[in-house]
């Protein structure tokens, strides 16, 4: 069996999703067939045998890896990893944890963790403590310092990402030890778009007709249908920008959270050797 050289471990919200179409494009990286396979975190009874099976396909590929970002926060996912694959390479990307905050909370309300009328981010920090524990980046951070070195791990920011895109992927290559002058299709792209559904009902109804359609048989009609624009046609109806539904945060919610995290961050400024005044 074919066992893993990188992990990406998240943290959430942060373009793992970005991260994981770059690498996917490369001739040199074999990746599992579905991202976040969550085995050190959620699955970690299903054995070390079907773990490795993910990558039974990839062949003579330099880099072998998955991207789980759940890996991150989970408090004995180290431990773990480093039991296994202790020469492991490990991918880190990181953002603005308030940022990262409101991100999370609009996917909550686009998967339906939550619903009604109240869809502020205050309802959503009531809701759900993650919104501010998986921004402890520090905090987790040092838990995965503590089995693996430094340089075993790539610790990317987002809002690199975002100044130069080109740059990062060029860092991320160069760590894996990959060609860093491949040009990937998916670098300017913007993955895993936020939105939310306008019709909750409406989507439910997309989502058991896909299944229906996949049941009998019938996916050409459904490929067909989306190349005549019907896919389309459901995203102008029924999709709408996450941050446009969402009342505007109160001043006192930001200032809070701050509060909450600046320990942290400037903790995370010790271990990264870098100002992140930017967040503040």
């Amino acid at each position: 069996m074919t066992h893993p050289t990188f992990i990406g471990i998240g943290a959430q919200k942060c373009a793992s999703t970005w991260i994981y179409d770059l690498l996917a494009d490369h001739p040199d990286v074999a990746l599992s067939p579905h991202k976040e396979i969550d085995f050190f975190s959620y699955h970690y009874g299903h054995g070390l045998q079907w773990y490795e099976n993910n990558f039974n396909g990839a062949g003579d590929c330099i880099a072998v890896g998955e991207i789980s970002p759940s890996y991150f926060h989970e408090p004995g996912v180290p431990q773990r990893a480093h039991r296994h694959y202790p020469d492991v390479k490990l991918i880190v990307s990181l953002r603005n944890p308030i940022k990262r905050a409101i991100s999370n909370h609009v996917h909550e309300i686009r998967i339906g963790h939550l619903t009604g009328d109240d869809l502020s981010l205050e309802k959503g920090l009531q809701n759900n403590p993650m919104y501010v524990e998986q921004g402890r980046y520090a905090k987790h951070l040092e838990r995965w310092l503590a089995c693996f070195p430094k340089e075993q791990i790539l610790i990317l920011l987002f809002e690199d990402i975002v100044s130069n895109r080109a740059d990062t992927a060029k860092r991320l290559y160069r760590f894996l030890g990959i060609d860093e002058n491949h040009l990937p299709c998916a670098l300017d792209s913007r993955s895993n778009p936020s939105y939310v559904n306008r019709y909750s009902g409406l989507e439910v109804f997309r989502r058991g007709l896909r299944k229906v359609v996949r049941r009998i048989g019938l996916d050409l009609a459904w490929d067909f249908a989306a190349k005549i624009g019907v896919r389309q046609l459901y995203k102008r109806v029924n999709k709408v920008s996450g941050e446009a539904i969402i009342p505007e945060p109160q001043d006192a919610t930001l200032q809070q959270l701050m509060a909450e995290f600046n320990d942290d961050i400037s903790r995370l400024e010790s271990i990264l050797s870098r100002d992140l005044s930017m967040w503040r």
